[in-house]
Order: structure tokens, then C-alpha cells, then sequence
């Protein structure tokens, strides 16, 4: 028992009695509900009396173990709070309290027995336990978030196949780039990369990119999908010669029944050219570093519109950030159709970052002028983002402060 005091059983589940010393005081005015004192005074002493508190709390009343993690939290000692918390089976609140504690692993394991099963797999991501992850998200029935793990983990062939089966094309190109920057002689990963570029017209690309492969992965020229693949790409490129001679060297593997060479399963048409470019260059990712920057790519959506569809109604929750590759938007000032016009964005122009970082209604009604695609990325995959990439989060932040900022001083300077 602490020296500072001794236990008595009472119905209330117990209760200390003070008997001198930085823990009596503390507890004094946590039970006469001085929680701020508490908390300054906490500081002041150098947290001398932490083991002592948490000892009392491991056996303290439901209320007194609550005031003691709400005294915790306004000191900002959030790994004490927190495991007060869970002594009260609080378990949302222990879990919050170990994250901002940075301490994923029991803020994981406490949001998984709350019932928060995503926060619980993003948790258990940033603790470094990517499997763990991964089978919640799978649990979850969340598979883009699935097949983002696996490529922030670097595991880029299952990133890929998640992607495909999503049918995300752009992110699965960019997993099997980030592959094979990491292992270029990476048979599976080069095959489906050439397949695309061989499939959306890419032909110098993938004629390029299979015949280095041919080099870098000895077992491609046993492999019947790689050796189509590559004679199809030198075919279109004009390399008869080459063709020719890949296609004699297919002839000479063994044929396997019931096993047909085909090519890969069509994939919805990626972004334009120029969709990661016009993402790169908004001003709150201006700062981001190239990993960070295609991580955020891949999770986007390419999403097409109508004439005449709305992109974003009045008053209704902000959804996401939406960047225009194609086409134009007229953005108005209410919902009906007298409604005034307040500008015409085009390609390369943007809306709804404040929705990425701010819960609200959107303020105006933001409609397609002619047949538009944009590049879509959610509020909820944008704060997955920025949880599971803290250093890309701050500078997005930081940089989102400073436009906002600017925003501000131009429209003062404008009354």
C-alpha cells in the first residue's frame, strides 16, 4: 500500500483515506470536484503522485476513477488517463486517450473490445501490426482501406490484386509502380503493369518495360502470360523481328491443358494524364513528399457527371474534395434556379477542401456545365490518410492554415 494513504472498503466499491503528501492533496480536490486545481497542481508537482493515483484507481469508485482520468486529461497526461479509463470500463474513452498518448497498440485493443472495429484496424496499423489490420478491415467490410494497408505496409503485389478486384485502376498502377521501383525484377508486378499500358494504348511503355524485364527476371522467358504479353508490345511498336522470336520461344513451352493464355480482365478507364498533376498541385499538398504524395492518389476516385448533375447541394454535409480533370462546374449561391452565379471552375480547378477538415453544410450548390470528371477524394479516406501518415498530415495542415489565413486578409482588405 502507498504511504500516502490507506484503503478503506466501503459500498461504493472503496475509498482512500489521506494521511499527507502530493497524492491526499490531489485527491482532495478530485473528490470536491476541483478538477482544474487538480490538474495545475498535477503539473506543478512533476507528476510526483502519478503511480499513487493510478494505484487508488485500480480499486476506486466508478466516479473517482473518472474524475481521476478527467483531472489526467486536463493535464494532458493522456497515457495515465487513459489507463484510468479502462480501470472504469470506458473503453471509447481509454482508446482515444492512448492515441493521443501515441500508444496504438492498447488504443487498438481497447477500440476493438468498444465495438469500433475501423478505428480499431487504423489503430492497430499505426502500432506496426499490419495483419492484425487487415483482418478487421476485411471483417469490416472494408476492402479499399484493406488494399491502402497493404501499400503503406509496401506489400505491392497484394495491394495490386485488392485494387483489381476493386476495380480501382489508377491506384493499382501506382501500387505496381511503387513494386517494381522496389523489386524491379518482380515477374508478376511488371506482367499486369504491361498489360495495362498494353490494354489503355501505352505501347512504347510497356514494350520498354517488358523487355527490361526479360533481363532483370530470369523466369520470364518461361513464363507464357509475360512471353504473349511481351510479343504482343514489340508487335505494336513495329519490332517484327523481336516478336517473331519471343513467339518461337513460346512454342517451345510445354502447353498446359485448361490453362489459356488470355489478357487480363478490362478495368475501368484510369484518370486523365494530367489527374495526379492538378492533385500535386493544390496548395495544402504542395509540401508533401513523392511516397506521401501517391499515397494520397491512391485514394482517390475518378467520378463523371452529367450536364446539368450536382456535384455538391446547398446545405447538405460536406463530402470531400473534388478536383475538375475534364469539363466545367458553375458554382451558385442557392438551390434554385434563379439562384446567382458565383463562378465557373475548369479543368485543373477545385472544391470542397473545407469539407476534408471541418464538419458542416456545404454553402453553395455546385453544378456540371457541360459532361465533367473529377478526381474525388472522400472525407472519410482523407482522414484515414492523414491518420495513418502524421508527418504528411502536419504539413497539410500547416499549409491548409496559411491559405485559409490568406483567404482571410484578402477578404478584409477587400471591405
Amino acid at each position: 500500500m502507498h504511504s500516502d494513504f490507506d484503503f478503506v472498503d466501503d459500498e461504493q466499491g472503496g475509498r482512500f483515506v489521506p494521511t499527507g503528501g502530493p497524492v491526499v492533496e490531489l485527491r482532495q480536490m478530485v473528490a470536491k470536484g476541483e478538477l482544474d486545481n487538480a490538474a495545475k497542481h498535477y503539473e506543478e508537482t512533476g507528476a510526483v503522485a502519478r503511480d499513487g493515483l493510478l494505484q487508488e484507481a485500480s480499486t476506486a469508485s466508478f466516479e473517482t476513477k473518472r474524475a481521476l482520468a478527467q483531472m489526467f486529461t486536463k493535464a494532458r497526461d493522456f497515457g495515465a488517463a487513459a489507463r484510468v479509463f479502462q480501470h472504469a470500463k470506458l473503453e471509447t474513452e481509454a482508446a482515444t486517450a492512448f492515441e493521443h498518448a501515441g500508444e496504438f497498440l492498447p488504443a487498438a485493443a481497447a477500440w476493438e473490445r468498444s465495438g469500433e472495429v475501423l478505428k480499431a484496424a487504423a489503430a492497430y496499423e499505426r502500432a506496426g501490426k499490419t495483419d492484425q489490420a487487415l483482418e478487421l478491415y476485411r471483417k469490416a467490410g472494408a476492402p479499399e482501406r484493406a488494399a491502402e494497408t497493404l501499400a503503406r505496409g509496401n506489400r505491392y503485389v497484394e495491394a495490386a490484386r485488392e485494387y483489381r478486384r476493386l476495380q480501382n485502376m489508377h491506384a493499382e498502377v501506382e501500387s505496381l509502380r511503387a513494386g517494381l521501383n522496389v523489386e524491379p525484377g518482380n515477374l508478376e508486378l511488371a506482367t499486369r503493369l504491361g498489360e495495362l499500358m498494353l490494354q489503355h494504348g501505352h505501347t512504347e511503355q510497356a514494350a520498354q518495360l517488358l523487355t527490361e524485364t526479360t533481363r532483370r527476371a530470369p523466369l520470364a522467358k518461361d513464363d507464357a502470360r509475360f512471353l504473349t504479353l511481351l510479343a504482343a508490345s514489340l508487335d505494336a511498336v513495329g519490332n517484327a523481328a523481336g516478336a517473331v522470336k519471343v513467339r518461337a520461344r513460346l512454342n517451345e513451352l510445354p502447353k498446359v491443358a485448361g490453362t489459356p493464355v488470355v489478357m487480363g480482365t478490362p478495368v475501368a478507364p484510369a484518370p486523365g494524364a494530367d489527374a495526379y498533376g492538378f492533385l500535386k498541385a493544390l496548395p495544402m499538398f504542395a509540401d508533401l513528399a513523392l511516397n506521401d504524395m501517391k499515397a494520397l492518389y491512391r485514394v482517390c476516385t475518378l467520378q463523371a457527371y452529367e450536364a446539368g448533375q450536382h456535384l455538391i447541394e446547398i446545405g447538405q454535409p460536406g463530402r470531400g474534395l473534388f478536383i475538375i480533370v475534364e469539363g466545367q462546374v458553375e458554382v451558385f449561391a442557392g438551390a434554385d434556379a434563379q439562384s446567382r452565379l458565383l463562378n465557373t471552375l475548369g479543368v485543373g480547378g477545385y472544391l470542397g477542401e473545407i469539407s476534408l477538415v471541418q464538419d458542416g453544410p456545404t454553402s453553395a450548390r455546385v453544378t456540371a456545365r457541360s459532361k465533367v470528371k473529377v478526381l474525388f477524394i472522400s472525407r472519410d479516406a482523407f482522414r484515414q490518410y492523414v491518420y495513418g501518415a502524421p508527418a504528411a498530415a502536419l504539413r497539410i495542415y500547416q499549409l491548409f492554415t496559411v491559405t485559409l489565413a490568406e483567404r482571410v486578409r484578402v477578404l478584409s482588405a477587400a471591405k
